[in-house]
């Protein structure tokens, strides 16, 4: 018994010094250390890698944790095939080294940090611009030419938004385009609709502006007021979309540059269940673009993204049996008879209150679409997992078969943001910034133009 609390005592004494002690390693050594992690990680060797962290993290990481993240690295990336020169920042104690990776599908970042004693503290991957090894969000390729933006503002009172008017680049006094009204999806989006690393409305924008169609993107009240806003007593569907969304229709319509009879609402995720029953209340909507619309409730997609996440077998993957089953719960309650304006927030999707339910159950975006005699176009990403082409674009198809006014495109190799890509997509797809993929730039344009 004394000898294995001796072990034990040296054991920690061992892991003061290696953490206090200043760094004394050659460059050579060091360079050595970070070979042998990198190919710990590329030879999927956890037990190793583990054996290399600072003594008190290996109790407390398991060989799984390092497989799973590793893994959903690997799913979304391709296999490592090779590194750059690292980027290393020496402390007294501690010391920072990035490392730009490239695996098969695209380029990530890995940072280190280790201990003076070369043992490892922590292992992350990130974006390589996170690192300072690389640029974040750029241009896309096909934006040609300077495009024209003013800031407007939307709404009224307390709750008014920042939004940009996007123009095309060459406008003449006799010259007026179509208009886009962009609507983005669930939670507190910005005008660009950023996720991450991404921006797709801001794509959106400049590329239809390089094709002669102007634009309206705002940023919505649950970003601009988030806490205001919840703190409303029963809101709304209505209430977080449809003021801003009139207000931007009549701004648009009121520009001496734009086609007051040609002003076309484009909703994305949630934003398309908001978008088919504003065109059926404003006669002056001239149409809808739908991308990666859901055909059913959120509630139910926020089901199977996590029944997809947990597929994955990612590092959150055990977690997420018990998240599954109470948002099954919530979804059963919010489609029940039973939901009233009682029922508590805390029992419902996302702890958002059910008179925001019970209004979202008067806009049936496919119900709706089937009445609609104006253009429909109903985008989708084959590669989305949030809203997928099995599960919501092929119900849009079967209920909206034979309607001449309805157009539908399916993308292989989009995700959700219309960003193209291989292999399944992950959230950490996201974090690798891209553009929305040119061609549904060109066939957004020649329906809109059309």
């Amino acid at each position: 018994m004394a000898s294995v609390i001796w072990a034990k005592v040296l054991d920690f004494a061992r892991w003061v010094i290696d953490f206090l002690r200043p760094w004394r390693h050659s460059h050579a050594l060091q360079a050595e250390r970070i070979h042998e992690i990198i190919q710990c990680i590329q030879q999927d060797r956890a037990g190793d890698l583990r054996q290399r962290l600072f003594g008190p993290l290996r109790l407390l990481v398991p060989d799984s944790t390092i497989q799973r993240g590793y893994g959903i690295v690997t799913k979304t990336f391709g296999q490592l095939q090779g590194t750059g020169a690292p980027v290393i920042s020496n402390g007294w104690w501690i010391s920072s080294i990035d490392i730009p990776l490239q695996f098969q599908r695209a380029q990530f970042g890995l940072r280190l940090q280790m201990t003076s004693g070369g043992s490892l503290l922590g292992l992350r991957f990130l974006p390589l611009h996170e690192l300072g090894l690389a640029e974040g969000w750029q241009s896309p390729s096909y934006v040609n030419s300077e495009v024209v933006e003013s800031e407007i503002t939307l709404g009224k009172g307390q709750f008014q938004v920042g939004g940009t008017l996007c123009l095309p680049p060459v406008q003449t006094e006799q010259s007026r385009s179509p208009c886009l009204i962009f609507v983005a999806g669930s939670g507190p989006i910005d005008r660009d609709s950023t996720v991450l690393e991404n921006r797709p409305f801001k794509d959106l924008a400049w590329g239809l502006a390089c094709r002669g169609i102007a634009s309206i993107r705002f940023d919505k009240v649950t970003h601009t007021h988030p806490k205001t806003f919840r703190a409303q007593k029963n809101v709304t569907l209505t209430d977080e979309y449809v003021e801003h969304v009139v207000d931007a229709l009549l701004h648009a319509q009121r520009h001496p540059g734009i086609l007051p009879d040609k002003v076309f609402l484009v909703g994305h995720s949630l934003g398309a269940v908001v978008v088919p029953k504003l065109a059926t209340l404003d006669a002056s909507v001239a149409g809808c673009i739908l991308m990666a619309g859901p055909a059913e409730p959120i509630y139910c997609s926020f089901v199977r993204q996590l029944r997809y996440l947990e597929s994955l077998d990612g590092p959150e993957a055990p977690y997420l049996g018990k998240k599954i089953e109470q948002a099954q719960k919530q979804a059963e309650l919010a489609d029940s008879n039973s939901l009233s304006l009682s029922t508590p927030a805390k029992k419902l999707a996302f702890g958002i209150g059910p008179s925001y339910w019970l209004d979202y159950r008067k806009f049936d975006p496919v119900g709706t679409v089937k009445t609609l005699e104006k253009p429909v176009l109903v985008l989708q990403g084959r590669r989305d997992y949030q809203v997928t082409a099995e599960d919501d674009y092929e119900q849009w198809q079967s209920a909206l078969r034979g309607k001449d006014n309805v157009q539908f495109w399916l993308y292989e190799r989009l995700n959700h943001l219309f960003i193209a890509g291989d292999g399944p997509s992950t959230p950490l797809e996201y974090m690798v910034p891209g553009n929305v993929d040119e061609q549904v730039i060109d066939d957004i344009a020649e329906w809109v133009l059309q």
